[in-house]
């Protein structure tokens, strides 16, 4: 007869039970690091493709709504291009009174901003001199997988609204007024990260 002995059925339902109880309050500790993860890196996110358009202005004299042709407005469509859109990533819902248009603007703000694009098809490229890009490395989407979009139309030198850069947060929904006075401070809604332009 064997002398080793193994664990009783109390000594195991005692170690699972404490298994369980820690599991029960370290899960919500690691979600909430993980959320906050999140937002942090479209905090981050944000703020770089934001300063990249500053940079881009800075060196071409245009915002990224203008043609290559001429200081006026891109007239494509409907006029000046309400929102871009980087290339990867779902387009968010629409919440409030964001505005976002039924279909965004064919060109990506990764083309203004990485492969010199000047606006509609015709229009040259920006002289080597003024376009100094590109000013952004891969635009991958926001961490919850959608686009990261630019208020395009708030660029527009009539404007008196912010232009910012957005995320839809964890909601996945613009909840953000599109049209807010740059008098005031850009209030963001609901769980929308965002960074001002102008």
């Amino acid at each position: 007869m064997s002398k080793d002995k193994g664990f009783t059925l109390i000594e195991l339902a005692v170690v699972l039970a404490i298994i369980a109880i820690l599991a029960a309050i370290l899960t919500p500790l690691v979600t909430n690091y993980i959320d906050q993860a999140r937002v942090t890196r479209a905090q981050a996110d944000v703020r770089t493709i934001a300063d990249a358009v500053k940079l881009y202005q800075r060196d071409t004299g245009r915002y990224p709504i203008y043609d290559g042709a001429s200081n006026y407005p891109n007239t494509v469509g409907t006029g000046i291009q309400v929102i871009f859109g980087t290339s990867s990533g779902t387009t968010p819902s629409n919440g409030g009174g964001f505005g976002l248009p039924a279909a965004l603007a064919t060109t990506t703000l990764d083309a203004y901003l990485n492969n010199n694009y000047s606006g509609p098809a015709g229009n040259a490229p920006f002289p080597k001199a003024a376009f100094r890009g590109p000013y952004l490395g891969s635009v991958d989407s926001d961490p919850w997988g959608y686009k990261y979009l630019l208020t395009a139309v708030n660029l527009a030198p009539a404007s008196t609204s912010h232009a910012f850069i957005i995320s839809a947060g964890p909601n996945n929904t613009i909840d953000t007024t599109l049209a807010q006075n740059t008098g005031v401070p850009l209030v963001a809604g609901g769980d929308d990260v965002v960074s001002v332009i102008k």
